[in-house]
């Protein structure tokens, strides 16, 4: 138990103290940010198209946008980043998973580093006499907390860019009930002006203009939504089955970033030597909790929606070899996935 409380510690000296564990601990910047409103945020979300049903905050679309709201005895967020940038992610994986996922830092599972990391945390806090909401992650905007607490600032590619991590970062929030210093805040985009590149790069026009995303039409909202996957967006999402790096690839802001990605995950690069596509067609309880779950654990509830996925992906290559693997698929597969597998088929069929 710590020797630090509440009651005898200064604004000054507790806020010191919750930064040093937090670092300790292994985030990568912490910074706090007073638990005012989030202004404008109802009025953004409402301008962008499909934002209000997208949006899935478990109290409704805009309740975090008044902190108040999730804890009625906060003053403080404290927000925390854990940058997952420096990993040199195995290619075969990076071909078809997000690297937020392949880092398995979004969401994290409990029993997880990043998970131990959050809960570890959270009892520090606990144990220092602090009241903290527990109702579980994203329950605010974290992205404007993080700028507001002056830890990232904006991307055009609607990411959050941290100093070290570039987009490559995600955003723990806690919600306390004690007044601490606040930081400054960074709500800025320091793109490179008339930069581009981000629009350009997104297969699926998901990207509209600088700042502004269209939910469903994102590579990611089709791959983890049971919805119909129009033929004509089809081609453009490649052999991606769990999310999309394209407009974090191609950033300005991101190659110095990327460019020092040197360590390597064992655990991934075991997984990328049973990685398979074909297998993810044919999936089976024991491929899917050991290759599988590990690193798509966050949205996809549904087995059949890895199927029509990995069908997809499996046309988008164009080769004739995976054929028999998509018609053995058409034995059992689920009806849902029925469509995708014609498409891939005819798909492979058509090149030649």
């Amino acid at each position: 138990m710590t020797v630090f409380s509440v009651q005898n510690c200064s604004k000054s000296e507790l806020t010191r103290i919750i930064k040093d564990k937090a670092l300790e601990l292994g985030y990568a910047s912490i910074g706090i940010a007073p638990a005012d409103v989030f202004t404008g945020y109802r009025e953004e979300m409402e301008d962008r198209p499909e934002y209000a049903r997208w949006i899935a905050l478990p109290a409704g679309p805009y309740a975090g946008a008044d902190p108040k709201d999730v804890m009625p005895a906060v003053k403080s967020i404290i927000c925390a980043t854990y940058g997952f940038s420096q990993t040199a992610y195995p290619e075969k994986l990076l071909q078809s998973v997000g690297r937020v996922y392949l880092g398995r830092g979004y969401v994290p599972k409990p029993d997880s580093m990043n998970g131990i990391r959050r809960d570890k945390f959270l009892q520090f806090l606990k144990d220092l006499g602090i009241q903290v909401d527990e109702s579980g992650p994203y329950r605010i905007p974290d992205r404007y907390a993080g700028a507001r607490a002056g830890v990232v600032t904006y991307g055009s590619n609607n990411m959050a860019y941290s100093r070290d991590s570039g987009s490559l970062v995600v955003i723990f929030s806690f919600l306390v009930d004690v007044e601490l210093d606040y930081d400054e805040p960074t709500i800025e985009r320091p793109c490179p002006p008339d930069c581009m590149k981000c629009i350009a790069a997104c297969p699926t026009g998901a990207l509209y203009e600088p700042g502004k995303l269209w939910p469903t039409k994102c590579m990611l909202a089709m791959q983890i939504s049971p919805g119909h996957i129009e033929e004509g967006l089809r081609e453009k999402m490649g052999v991606c089955v769990h999310g999309c790096d394209r407009c974090q690839e191609v950033c300005p802001r991101n190659e110095p970033i990327l460019a020092k990605a040197t360590q390597t995950d064992p655990f991934l690069e075991r997984l990328a030597e049973e990685f398979d596509l074909e297998k993810m067609l044919l999936l089976d309880d024991a491929y899917y909790e050991r290759v599988i779950y590990p690193i798509m654990y966050n949205y996809i509830g549904l087995r059949w929606m890895f199927q029509r996925n990995a069908a997809i992906a499996l046309g988008n290559t164009r080769d004739a070899s995976h054929l028999p693997a998509l018609h053995q698929a058409k034995e059992y597969c689920a009806d849902e996935v029925q469509e995708y597998i014609d498409w891939a088929i005819e798909r492979i069929l058509s090149a030649g």
